[in-house]
């Protein structure tokens, strides 16, 4: 995404742009503090995006956004300013700007959200004007209808439209005054402008709607005095452009796929709550609504399949408000919800659940029965307390939460989640700087060969040596990595230093394969085949020495453009593993599809071996499957010798656990390669 930042405060300069990189992994961001240049910068060069401040050395106020609208009317203008000033919003809103922030009542996330929804709306827009322009363009090439008249009002001459029809023959017209061919309240309005025009010599209209037999037209009539006798009076079917002009509105106000409110006129109809709610000191309640596993299913079944989804979400979420509440959709996968006249917590609440049993029944989208869940975080308004924004962040908030709590649940906000937000904001602001300060280290589980009892291979695994909080286990931080877009980086960390390990035990005479886990947002990335060669040819590790695991589910949801990427890889030379296999629902058709080399059963039905029929019946399924189409067997989780037997004797070809070994660091497991066999093992 490029965007121009005008902002002439270097401190909030910065501050936004380190908003911005937190939530994108790829913008280029240019910077002007002054309107000149840019005005300069944006005639140069093509940008998707303008963050305007309106104060600036070189031009203030709403003079700022008019003239750089002047100047790029087909960029999307977001203005950023730091007075919350309603009326200054709503006139530049009403000018063509896209938003209206306050500054430092926004967080990355949100400021990326409207950016996304401002350049989606003004294509739409440019996309509309376009064709408007069009139909414009064709109604001045149509001649109209002309009449022309005497002084008085009476129709002396008429010259009929070629292209549309007013089913009024021109004789109607001839002899009579305005009064006697039209309507009463038509012929009131149209001797004022005839009035007008021969008066002040101008021109004087007006448009009206007339019902014909065709149905209700709208038209146009302009009035210009034609001689000094006479009056030309010009109308124009105006209907298609009346049309036009509804369409821009609802194009401004709501979404087109669901046909709901959009973010726009749920701000508006937010704000109008609110300012009911100071006067009648009611209690207002925000929802905000997230759909759970909704990417997993535009990824599988496709963005086609993913709208007809949204638009039945937003269709069941809508029974479930009353008339006098407000359901919209914010973008993507988003909604939010305003509930008005709200007694007590609880009964939000209650609308939360009929939301939450609604969208648990099945949907049915074409041929596929599609079942999604929803995390929703209420807030509660009470006159005098916090603003529009406020209200958002805070039901926002705490629908993070409900994710956090498991998905499919709601909360309400309150104030030490605040605290937790701080406390994760805090880790991830930590986690941006570990990887400069070296603070991240690679420990490596051996994986031993059931056939000789020896370390053939290892799984790296990532652990964090925080200066104040000590070791930090990578469940705590992974997910941080991966919402922030920090596991590109610091993937490409782990299978550089990976590969360099791996060369170094191969030039020492203990060669291992070394199995690196690649994450969903890593295997999406499109450099990943490139940083995969460029770091086997710097590092040296032959080929075949290098593993990469992906999950069953990553496997799953490949498109066409993930299988020709597996296929790259495997051209490489590497292997490629399926980690926890079995453990999703899903068909086995991909295995002859896709170049897999190793199955590595799931933990979870290694753990209750051999008691666990249901176990047992699964990990010896997974095994003959392995065997019969010639892949590598892994069993993760070898805890005990009952397990070890159960699955030597189905012949796996690979143990991992803690039978034979931990997680260990380099010096360590250096010892273990040198060491030969380990007790256990035959």
């Amino acid at each position: 995404m490029k965007i121009l930042l005008v902002e002439d405060n270097q401190g909030d300069a910065r501050l936004l742009d380190i908003m911005l990189r937190e939530v994108l992994t790829a913008c280029t961001l240019t910077h002007a503090d002054t309107l000149g240049k840019a005005i300069s910068h944006a005639c140069l060069m093509q940008f998707d995006i303008i963050l305007l401040d309106l104060s600036l050395p070189d031009s203030q106020g709403s003079s700022t956004f008019w003239s750089m609208h002047d100047a790029v009317s087909d960029v999307p203008i977001v203005v950023m300013t730091g007075h919350d000033d309603e009326v200054l919003a709503t006139e530049l809103a009403q000018a063509g700007a896209q938003d209206y922030l306050v500054k430092g009542s926004v967080d990355g996330r949100w400021l990326l959200r409207v950016m996304r929804y401002a350049i989606e709306r003004k294509r739409a827009e440019l996309e509309l004007r376009q064709s408007e322009a069009k139909v414009r363009a064709l109604y001045e090439a149509v001649p109209d209808l002309l009449l022309f008249l005497d002084l008085e009002g009476r129709f002396l001459e008429c010259k009929p439209a070629k292209d549309f029809k007013t089913h009024i023959e021109p004789e109607h017209f001839l002899g009579k005054t305005i009064h006697e061919a039209l309507p009463e309240t038509i012929a009131d309005q149209a001797m004022v402008c005839l009035e007008k025009a021969v008066v002040g010599r101008g021109i004087a209209s007006f448009e009206y709607q007339m019902t014909l037999p065709q149905g209700v037209s709208n038209y146009e009539s302009r009035f210009i005095r034609a001689s000094e006798e006479q009056v030309l009076c010009i109308v124009r079917d105006i209907s298609e452009s009346k049309r036009t002009q509804q369409q821009l509105h609802f194009l401004a106000h709501y979404d087109t796929l669901t046909g709901l409110p959009n973010r726009l006129l749920f701000n508006e109809s937010l704000q109008h709550a609110q300012t009911h709610a100071n006067r009648t000191s009611d209690t207002i309640a925000v929802m905000f609504i997230d759909l759970d596993r909704f990417k997993n299913i535009n990824d599988t079944l496709g963005h086609g399949i993913g709208d007809k989804l949204l638009q039945q979400v937003g269709n069941r979420i809508s029974l479930c408000i009353r008339e006098s509440d407000t359901v919209a959709r914010m973008g993507g996968d988003e909604f939010a919800v305003v509930l008005v006249n709200v007694r007590e917590e609880r009964d939000a609440a209650v609308v939360a659940e009929k939301i939450i049993d609604s969208l648990r029944l099945p949907f049915m989208v074409g041929e596929h029965e599609v079942f999604v869940g929803a995390s929703i975080g209420i807030t509660l308004y009470r006159p005098g307390h916090d603003n529009r924004d406020v209200l958002l962040e805070k039901a926002d908030v705490a629908m993070y939460h409900a994710k956090e709590r498991g998905r499919n649940n709601y909360q309400f906000y309150s104030s030490e989640m605040d605290e937790v937000a701080y406390e994760r904001l805090v880790m991830e602001n930590h986690l941006r700087h570990a990887l400069d300060r070296n603070e991240f280290i690679l420990y490596y589980q051996p994986q031993i060969a059931v056939e000789g009892g020896r370390v053939t291979a290892v799984e790296t695994l990532l652990r964090w040596q925080h200066p104040e909080r000590g070791l930090v286990a990578p469940g705590e931080f992974i997910s941080l990595l991966e919402e922030s877009g920090l596991i590109v980086p610091v993937g490409k960390w782990v299978l550089k230093t990976s590969c360099q390990q791996g060369r170094i035990w191969y030039d020492a005479g203990t060669p291992v394969r070394v199995a690196v886990n690649l994450s969903v947002r890593q295997f999406k990335h499109p450099g990943l085949v490139a940083d995969v060669a460029e770091i086997l040819a710097e590092s040296g590790l032959p080929p075949e020495l290098l593993e990469l695991e992906l999950t069953e589910s990553m496997f799953m949801d490949s498109a066409a453009g993930d299988v020709n990427k597996l296929t790259q890889l495997k051209a490489l030379g590497v292997s490629l593993a399926i980690d926890d296999f079995g453990s999703g629902a899903s068909s086995l058709a991909y295995l002859k599809d896709f170049p897999v080399d190793t199955l590595k059963i799931c933990q979870s039905f290694v753990l209750n071996l051999p008691h666990n029929n249901d176990d047992s019946a699964i990990a010896s399924a997974v095994l003959g499957l392995a065997q019969a189409m010639n892949f590598t067997s892994v069993a993760e989780g070898v805890e005990n010798d009952q397990q070890a037997d159960f699955l030597r004797e189905r012949r796996c070809d690979y143990f991992q656990g803690f039978l034979f070994s931990k997680p260990l660091p380099v010096n360590e497991l250096n010892l273990l390669l040198n060491g030969g066999k380990l007790p256990g093992t035959n």
